[in-house]
């Protein structure tokens, strides 16, 4: 992977979701669009104020113009994905709905109506078969009868339809579509007992318990493939970091295959159009047995041998209201895009920035802002 090279597309982009070659962004409270490779972006809508006094609109007006967003550089929401009817909801606060009316996203569920917490960083997911919606609660309590919901209706209904025993489990990491297998899957974490991986055939009717019990099942993210099950482990800073490695679960084998050490966690990854697998790892501050305080993006193009892309040194950004981890963010899709697109926070220089990792043979695209 010597080849590869890093290039900015923007200066304060979170990369969220693709569909079908669009590359969906979002920046303090608003919401951007590409459809050239991050060439250029268009403001596709922004959260709704919902403060109605003079005072509340002012201040709106002041914090979303753009002289104001370039010196705060807030990162702002959470979690922006797209149905499959052009549909894109927004997680903040609680779910916000934009289907092309108007100029704002609009307030749709609200997380404290049921005392929910919300989901991880790319917890909020579409299944296409049905273009339903799901997260599940991310919250660091314990014991807690954490719950899943899903939306429906093009995402204006929202309802639990699942609620995991107090104490069974700590949160949940992802839910992520089978589209091989018309399952979702369930990650859960974070000790061994709670490090499991469960699926649904049935939407929820019923939820069984795949593998687990220990931190090798302990996972952010995961990508189903023909044949097989793909993750990077989440040993934590509660864990030796000699456990995390990426592996394969062979469906055919009926087995576990430990394919690559990444020596730190791994949160999110990514498929891209031509079946080359993307996923980054995380630099936990304090962790036992880390080499490099770096966050890392590994490669694969065949799913079992794997290549680090890139290395970004950690350097705390100083942000309270998000990760203090140096983190790499893989947009959720359809696996759409052909280059990998990221977002990495509390790392050197780069922090905050929409970045592109061309390969070898990539063509380049040009910096821009909104």
């Amino acid at each position: 992977m010597g080849q590869d090279r890093l290039q900015i597309l923007h200066d304060r982009l979170m990369v969220q979701y693709a569909r079908r070659g669009i590359i969906y962004a979002s920046e303090d409270h608003l919401i951007f669009a590409s459809s050239d490779r991050g060439a250029t972006w268009n403001k596709v809508c922004a959260l709704e104020n919902r403060h109605t006094s003079l005072v509340g609109q002012a201040k709106n007006v002041i914090l979303r113009s753009g002289i104001v967003r370039r010196f705060r550089r807030n990162i702002g929401v959470h979690n922006v994905v797209v149905l499959p009817s052009g549909t894109i909801l927004i997680q903040y606060d609680g779910i916000y709905r934009f289907d092309g009316t108007g100029t704002d996203a609009r307030l749709v569920y609200r997380f404290t109506d049921e005392n929910l917490y919300g989901p991880l960083k790319n917890g909020f997911v579409v299944d296409d078969s049905s273009g339903n919606v799901y997260f599940g609660e991310y919250n660091n309590q314990r014991p807690y009868s954490v719950r899943i919901v899903r939306g429906t209706d093009d995402g204006r209904a929202w309802q639990v339809c699942h609620r995991f025993p107090s104490g069974e489990i700590k949160h949940v990491h992802g839910i992520v579509p089978d589209p091989y297998r018309r399952r979702l899957w369930v990650c859960t974490g974070d000790n061994d007992q709670e490090s499991n991986l469960f699926y649904t055939d049935d939407d929820f009717g019923s939820l069984q318990r795949f593998n687990g019990g220990s931190q090798t099942w302990r996972m952010v993210s995961l990508i189903p493939t023909e044949d097989a099950l793909i993750w990077g482990s989440d040993a934590g800073r509660d864990a030796p970091a000699a456990d995390n490695h990426i592996y394969r679960w062979s469906f055919a084998k009926n087995r576990i295959e430990q394919l690559q050490y990444i020596n730190k966690p791994a949160y999110y990854s990514t498929r891209l159009r031509d079946g080359s697998l993307v996923l980054g790892t995380t630099l936990e501050p304090g962790q036992q047995g880390i080499g490099e305080h770096t966050a890392d993006i590994w490669v694969s193009r065949n799913g079992e041998q794997w290549d680090r892309a890139a290395a970004l040194p950690f350097s705390p950004s100083g942000r309270a209201t998000t990760t203090r981890y140096g983190t790499i963010n893989l947009p959720l899709g359809d696996g759409s895009l052909d280059t990998i697109y990221f977002t990495p926070v509390n790392v050197r220089e780069l922090d905050f920035h929409l970045l592109a990792c061309h390969r070898a043979g990539d063509a380049g695209t040009q910096r821009s802002r909104p």
